[in-house]
């Protein structure tokens, strides 16, 4: 065969089987058989194999997985990756509903796109100029990871799109069928064995060997486009046009999707879900309810984690009974006691669970339960395991009334109640449960990530005086020796991987440090806003209490948080230790300083972006912090300088006009 017909038969070959892997995943309903597919896939390997410079990006031989990565990438989402907010009783879909209507000034029913909702792992796709380019997880919602080559292995997920789009993004669930999840864990053993079909797909998608990835058999489902201005583009009016738009690319979309109205369409969905969720190929846990007029999102509005125009509806969760064995108690890093409940082992949705929370004191009280008592148990959410309360026809008549604890059983200090909280709290700061679990949060994934040093050593570490603060962690080379020598089970190769954690945190953004000295009532949304705002630690310290509760998602209580926490000696002396070990204490932005135009009256202002422009949404905004480092927000609030108008703009003009906010038309990109 001359070099020009291996070149047609190559891209032949590919048309074929990337026709019939639509077929097969998308459509479920092959038009050949298992063999014949084997046999043209394995021609193709063959011919590239002899000849690699014909090897495309798109070939569906990059399905079969090899590629072995020693990390994962960073991606920062252009447009956040939100979660959905949670509703558990019909009387929340009303609310819902009627908060709907109420942000829309309407006194009318609401028309939804409700879909079944998909218990597995949410990822983004990138496509450039047709080509998958980024498979980004969710992450934190602002940066994901970049799983691209064990993606590719999934088959009914296209590698190319017939699209005239520079860039498209399209985002859904990445799962793993019921009938693949027995299958597997039918060839396991013991520990080894998956708890549920989401723990397995998770383990797939991250796993290092995109060729164990391959042997998954995983599947997407895609339900989102989430650019505004690419969807208008394609003429796109709702979220129903959304899924049929990616059936057209030739995506896998939920099944069983309806148009519903108002929250009576909804709840007569759900009750009609219920009784056939069993009979569903992949694992659900519930509803999606999304308002179904993609034109109405803007005026609806978000919070910092949700879109207020859609929720999830999770069905009831499974309840169980065992026995109470006993009452324990916790302090985590803010002194907060937690009482936990020790049960009997009981599998619950697909896991063993011996322990519970029981919240406080005064949930306990409330509930009347007692050790001894046979309680009934479910998953909140189906992940954290909670009592709701006890059998009283089982109770026995010896059951001693629970008397709460009054001093920490850590250190002894005298629990207290702050500000009329139905919580006891540890005020003691040198209380040792407090600093290890301190020690813990400050070295989490999500905090500065020195993930290397396990919740386990820190504790071994605290026990014997090695580390007794977070400052401590910083001056861990002092004690290398000591800690190689005696029985930690950490060697010279884990104690350098260790240090190194340590060097690479000092140059994390303040953000990441606002979060993980523990603030109370401060969350990683909340650290961003603080970090962006202030852009560097002694600004925070010295910003009063109208600077502080005039920002965004700043309250009150937030403020006065932040005021105390500051006033204390001895955080101030952890700063101050930390400063001194070279930690970062500015907010890093990704933004090149040398370009900014810092003469602007743009310059770091909190902007806010409405209506419809030739760019599209994410480019002006990536211009927009790239010449002039603003803070943009997708509501309008008092303290919004400025709102940039394009047409057809939303509801955010006229509250724009009525808070006397500077209107901006042309165009400043």
């Amino acid at each position: 065969m001359i070099y020009e017909d291996i070149k047609k038969r190559i891209e032949f070959l590919k048309k074929k089987i990337n026709l019939w892997n639509y077929e097969y995943y998308a459509l479920s309903s092959p038009t050949i058989s298992d063999e014949e597919f084997d046999l043209a896939l394995k021609e193709l390997i063959d011919l590239e194999k002899q000849h690699p410079e014909l090897i495309s990006e798109d070939s569906p031989t990059k399905r079969v997985g090899g590629y072995i990565s020693n990390f994962f990438l960073k991606y920062e989402h252009v447009l956040p990756m939100l979660s959905l907010s949670n509703q558990y009783s019909y009387e929340e879909i009303i609310k819902f509903d009627a908060n709907i209507c109420k942000d829309l000034k309407k006194n009318l029913d609401i028309e939804y796109c409700v879909e079944p909702k998909i218990d597995g792992i949410s990822i983004s796709l990138i496509y450039e100029n047709g080509i998958l380019k980024h498979a980004i997880t969710r992450g934190d919602g602002k940066f994901g990871e970049d799983i691209l080559e064990n993606v590719k292995t999934i088959r009914n997920i296209p590698l190319n799109l017939n699209v005239d789009h520079k860039r498209l993004e399209i985002r859904g669930e990445i799962f793993m069928s019921i009938d693949v999840f027995n299958e597997l864990n039918k060839n396991l053993q013991g520990n080894e064995k998956f708890s549920n079909p989401r723990n397995a797909a998770s383990g797939a998608v991250k796993n290092l060997n995109s060729s164990v990835t391959a042997t998954r058999k995983l599947e997407m489902l895609a339900y989102s486009i989430p650019d505004d201005n690419t969807i208008e583009k394609m003429n796109i009016i709702t979220q129903f046009d959304v899924l049929n738009k990616l059936k057209e690319f030739g995506f896998k979309t939920p099944s069983n999707t309806s148009i519903v109205i108002g929250a009576k369409g909804i709840i007569d969905y759900i009750e009609k879900i219920k009784n056939i969720k069993n009979n569903f190929i992949f694992p659900m846990d519930g509803i999606v309810i999304k308002v179904n007029n993609i034109n109405l999102y803007e005026s609806i509005g978000t919070t910092s984690k949700f879109p207020k125009w859609a929720t999830a509806y999770k069905f009831p969760p499974e309840i169980v009974t065992t026995k109470m064995l006993d009452i324990i108690q916790s302090i985590g890093r803010t002194g907060k006691v937690t009482y936990v409940a020790k049960l009997s082992p009981v599998n619950i949705c697909g896991t063993i669970v011996s322990s519970a929370t029981l919240h406080n004191a005064e949930y306990i009280k409330e509930n009347d339960i007692r050790i001894g008592d046979i309680v009934k148990v479910f998953k909140a959410g189906e992940i954290i395991p909670k009592v709701i309360g006890p059998v009283l026809s089982e109770r026995k008549n010896d059951l001693a009334v629970f008397t709460p604890i009054s001093k920490c059983p850590f250190c002894g200090s005298l629990l207290e109640k702050q500000n009329n909280e139905i919580d006891q709290y540890c005020t003691n700061i040198a209380c040792p449960e407090r600093i290890i679990f301190s020690l813990v949060h400050f070295c989490s994934k999500e905090c500065f990530d020195i993930s290397d040093l396990s919740e386990k050593n820190i504790k071994k570490l605290y026990e014997k005086k090695i580390i007794n603060k977070i400052q401590d962690l910083y001056c861990l080379d002092e004690k290398k020796d000591l800690i190689i020598k005696n029985d930690f089970k950490i060697k010279e190769k884990m104690f350098n991987k260790i240090w190194q954690s340590i060097q690479n945190s000092k140059n994390k953004s303040l953000e990441k440090l606002l979060f993980s000295i523990g603030i109370r009532h401060i969350g990683e949304a909340t650290s961003r806003v603080l970090a962006e705002h202030f852009r560097n630690m002694d600004n925070l310290i010295n910003a009063n209490f109208e600077e502080l509760s005039n920002l965004n998602d700043i309250g009150e209580t937030v403020a006065n948080s932040i005021i105390n926490f500051f006033h204390n000696s001895d955080n101030l002396e952890l700063i101050n230790e930390l400063k001194k070990n070279n930690v970062n204490m500015n907010y890093i932005s990704n933004v090149d300083e040398s370009i900014l135009e810092k003469e602007s009256i743009y310059y770091r202002k909190n902007v806010v972006v409405t209506g419809s422009f030739e760019l599209s949404r994410y480019e002006i905004k990536n211009i927009l912090k790239s010449k002039y480092d603003v803070n943009i927000s997708e509501n309008v609030t008092k303290n919004t300088n400025f709102l940039i108008v394009g047409e057809n703009p939303g509801t955010k003009l006229e509250k724009a006009n009525k808070l006397k906010i500077k209107i901006v038309t042309e165009k400043i990109w």
